[in-house]
């Protein structure tokens, strides 16, 4: 198991990379500090600790970073492999929650900024949705639990638990239509969930704070 010293994160409230990471520490009880990063104006400590991306999350442990959120979540499962494990034992389940993972990234998170600058429609961003509410019903256990890892936050939960607040966000600010209940019945639960569980109510900003930085950052995209 990980030392309990000197754990840092440098990270931002609404960044939903950010809010992975958060959400594995909180999972996990492991403490340490928060360094909310200005983006606008990056501090010495963030570009000397991420020179190549220079973005956030990045996690100091013992003096050394770590970046990019997906592989800090791995790294945090596997130094404190002994509170809450969040990848699955089996091989293959691993593989399905690392693939998703990737979907999420590549396809669903892709939508949703092609969305916002108007690039993208309301029927792609439904449809890799579904494809996700599959997922869902292929490798969550609905009598064990609303999440992926049944009663508890697994990997693949806290790779998705920030769209709990992003989907909504973009939704009140930029006329998204996400898809109805009845349409991804599992999705709407695992939300549900998401803004009930303890950890997550922690580490995610509120809707509405993050319909003010949307506006703001939308602003941005207009020129304005």
């Amino acid at each position: 198991s990980g030392s309990m010293d000197g754990v840092t994160l440098l990270s931002s409230r609404v960044s939903h990379f950010s809010l992975r990471v958060k959400i594995a520490l909180l999972l996990k009880g492991i403490e340490h500090d928060d360094l909310p990063q200005d983006l606008r104006n990056k501090g010495q400590l963030l570009l000397e600790s991420n020179p190549i991306h220079k973005k956030v999350p990045v996690l100091i442990h013992n003096g050394k970073p770590i970046v990019e959120s997906v592989i800090i979540v791995q790294y945090i499962d596997e130094v404190w492999s002994g509170e809450s494990p969040l990848l699955p034992t089996d091989a293959f389940l691993r593989a399905e929650h690392r693939f998703w993972t990737d979907f999420i990234d590549k396809k669903l998170l892709d939508c949703l900024m092609r969305f916002m600058r108007g690039d993208a429609t309301n029927e792609e961003f439904i449809e890799n949705y579904e494809l996700l509410e599959e997922a869902f019903t292929k490798l969550g256990n609905e009598e064990e639990g609303p999440f992926f890892g049944g009663a508890r936050m697994a990997f693949l939960d806290v790779m998705l638990a920030p769209y709990a607040v992003w989907i909504p966000g973009i939704a009140g600010v930029m006329g998204l239509k996400p898809a109805s209940q009845e349409q991804c019945p599992r999705l709407h639960n695992f939300f549900q969930a998401v803004l009930a569980h303890p950890a997550a109510k922690l580490a995610l900003p509120t809707v509405e704070a993050l319909k003010e930085f949307l506006v703001a950052r939308s602003a941005v995209y207009r020129g304005k």
